[in-house]
């Protein structure tokens, strides 16, 4: 009755805001700040119809047009190593999402993410094995408390052979409380999975993880813009990262502190960020965080991979000046990859996710040491569950262009209803609209 009260609302005040709800707009996305205003808005997003389209005026829309993503070596490049790099969106907490359903979950994808060195997602949900497991609610004026269970956890980290590296900061990294966080930490410890963005103190903060992998040494950082209104307790600011990255005015001098840490101190050759940021169940991100991006890229990092808002958002490639280096390098900005693994009843676009492959290579232009991004290469995934009298039966994720490319030619191997597939093809465009590219991987090799 609260929820179909609420929905009611929602749909009213989207129907008086109708023309201003179809855009995005510049919000911090906190819900610990937001308004009245701004919380009816989320509910509208939320049930009734994602933004798609970006900010009025900034020409948004346009600037992702013209994106190219080809990171092609250049002919004096003289490759000294190399490494692979894969990165999945974030991972949820659900009850439809369990061991016995999960047979065929990365039949699509185990090739293009798992066959790498290093395989990255966001861990988007304490795991928390002395409590009982907690899922997405289905009243959303109840805040959530995400625990997923160690069972559901080695389908992803399939005794390091699945994702091997997670990072943690994020706005549910606090649902379970600060015990939950540091028994979390101490489960991702026990299984040997590095991870970054939440620490037992702060020496273990200020250690970040350094890989290195064929003579190449990447740094990982991780912050996140909310913690859903859980206080981080005063004195202990290092149990989660915790930067309000959506605001224009926003202090980064925490994360410029540790990137002058990771390339002198701890002598990176590469720095990938992974950062919870931007507004939820929108297609663009606004002007404030594509400007932050920038930012973050001048003062060093190399690789952006974003989350939070529950769908695909563009990319971008990104030409800086290296402070430390002084050559100019082409960086990378995931706005966001999407939800790897969630099951979301009222979130279509949630459904549709990418994943990244990055090879990353190190050498020498005109006698300068360099270590870049060689290659990038995106496979669109969709999360494909199969109901029967509101239980899950079926849970995988599919290749998205195959899916659309079977479908196309005749070969409904799923049998999906007429409202799917229509639901898809609206994703396709969605999808060729915010990725102008030919750099899909369109079909899984055979």
């Amino acid at each position: 009755m609260i929820t179909a009260t609420l929905k009611f609302i929602c749909k009213i005040d989207g129907w008086l805001h109708r023309s201003k709800f179809l855009y995005s707009r510049e919000s911090e996305g906190n819900s610990a700040c937001m308004s009245i205003g701004e919380k009816l808005w989320w509910g509208y997003k939320y049930f009734y119809r994602p933004v798609e389209k970006a900010e009025k005026g900034k020409n948004i829309e346009e600037f992702f047009e013209k994106q190219e993503l080809d990171f092609t070596l250049l002919n004096n490049f003289k490759e000294e190593g190399k490494l692979s790099f894969t990165a999945g969106g974030d991972i949820l907490a659900s009850h439809h999402i369990r061991p016995d359903n999960t047979l065929h979950l990365w039949e699509e994808a185990e090739d293009f993410l798992f066959d790498t060195d290093i395989c990255c997602a966001n861990l988007e949900t304490p795991v928390v094995p002395s409590a009982s497991a907690s899922f997405v609610p289905v009243n959303i004026l109840k805040a959530p408390a995400l625990n997923n269970t160690p069972e559901v956890f080695e389908l992803l980290f399939r005794k390091g052979k699945g994702i091997n590296f997670f990072s943690t900061a994020n706005n549910h990294c606090l649902d379970m409380g600060e015990a939950g966080l540091l028994e979390t930490l101490d489960f991702l410890d026990k299984k040997g999975c590095p991870h970054v963005g939440t620490a037992r103190n702060e020496n273990q903060r200020d250690d970040f993880p350094v890989i290195e992998k064929n003579g190449i040494r990447i740094a990982f950082l991780s912050y996140t813009f909310s913690t859903n209104g859980k206080t981080v307790p005063e004195g202990r600011e290092y149990l989660v990262n915790y930067i309000r990255l959506n605001r224009p005015d926003c202090d980064i001098s925490f994360i410029e502190k540790q990137i002058n840490k990771a390339k002198t101190e701890r002598k990176a050759d590469l720095i990938i960020a992974c950062l919870h940021w931007s507004l939820e169940f929108e297609a663009y991100p606004i002007r404030n965080v594509i400007d932050m991006g920038h930012k973050l890229l001048s003062l060093g990092i190399d690789i952006i991979v974003g989350n939070h808002p529950h769908g695909i958002q563009p990319m971008e490639k990104y030409a800086f000046v290296d402070p430390y280096s002084g050559v100019k390098k082409q960086g990378l900005i995931v706005y966001a990859l999407g939800d790897l693994i969630s099951c979301h009843d009222h979130i279509p676009n949630s459904r549709l996710n990418n994943l990244i492959r990055l090879k990353i290579s190190k050498g020498k232009i005109e006698g300068k040491q360099l270590t870049i991004i060689s290659e990038l290469r995106i496979r669109p995934m969709y999360i494909y569950s199969k109901m029967e009298g509101g239980n899950c039966m079926d849970f995988r994720l599919l290749n998205f262009n195959k899916l659309i490319n079977e479908i196309k030619s005749g070969n409904n191997r799923f049998k999906l209803e007429q409202t799917t597939l229509n639901e898809l093809n609206r994703l396709e465009a969605l999808k060729h609209k915010l990725l102008k590219t030919e750099l899909m991987d369109y079909i899984s090799p055979t």
